[in-house]
């Protein structure tokens, strides 16, 4: 079995094919270019050093979100087209939950950048399973929230140096783990191969309303 996995959440653009359970293939760049415009050149151009085709993919996978809502879209839209042309099932999965896949702790929190000292947040147990919820948090009621559990854990995140006072018992992972989760990303769609999704109700997970949305409900109540 064949798992193609898709990650635009943030501004690493990433695609990782697995097979039978061995990752042979993973592409990631950090770039300036948007999602839209290196995405598919990265698909072709892996499938293509494997000596692949988009119909050898059995499953698709892609980062459903928190994240970049512009670049959510993107990668769910790709993803949502692939798999419609090609008949095959697409698998949806938290970026949150990926990016805390990159520990190997016993319990670990995932976090991301919502700027306005807030972020998208979660604390993960042993089998993944939320601790501390996943959502959009204040950073001090979220480093509360992981403080109050009374757990030591890993942090995943690119910002954790950035705030890394407000945990108290947080081990700080170095920016070798803290993004790049496309391997991850295949790992728990073979883990939800067997659950049904419905391909064209799937949506980005934004956790929030876009800034263009929160201007235009507030020129609506001027």
């Amino acid at each position: 079995m064949r798992v193609l996995a898709i990650d635009t959440s943030t501004m690493i653009s990433t695609v990782s094919i697995s097979e039978d359970g061995k990752i042979i293939g993973d592409f990631n760049v950090n770039q300036e270019k948007t999602h839209s415009e290196s995405l598919v050149p990265m698909i072709e151009s892996l499938l293509s050093f494997l000596g692949l085709r988009l119909s050898d993919i059995d499953i698709f996978a892609v980062a459903k979100g928190p994240g970049s809502f512009t670049g959510l879209r993107i990668g769910m839209t790709i993803a949502k087209t692939f798999a419609q042309v090609r008949n095959k099932k697409l698998i949806p999965i938290s970026t949150l939950k990926a990016l805390a896949l990159n520990s190997s702790s016993k319990y670990k929190a995932s976090m991301l950048d919502a700027r306005g000292n807030r972020v998208y947040g979660a604390l993960y147990g042993e089998n993944l399973e939320e601790i501390v919820k996943e959502d959009l948090y204040n950073i001090d009621d979220f480093s509360n929230f992981c403080n109050d559990s009374g757990l030591s854990f890993d942090l995943v995140s690119e910002i954790s140096i950035k705030y890394k006072d407000k945990f108290k018992r947080a081990n700080i992972l170095d920016f070798s783990y803290t993004s790049c989760i496309g391997r991850n990303l295949c790992k728990l769609a073979i883990d939800m191969k067997d659950e049904e999704f419905e391909l064209f109700k799937l949506v980005p997970n934004y956790m929030r309303k876009s800034q263009a949305e929160i201007d235009r409900k507030k020129k609506l109540n001027d």
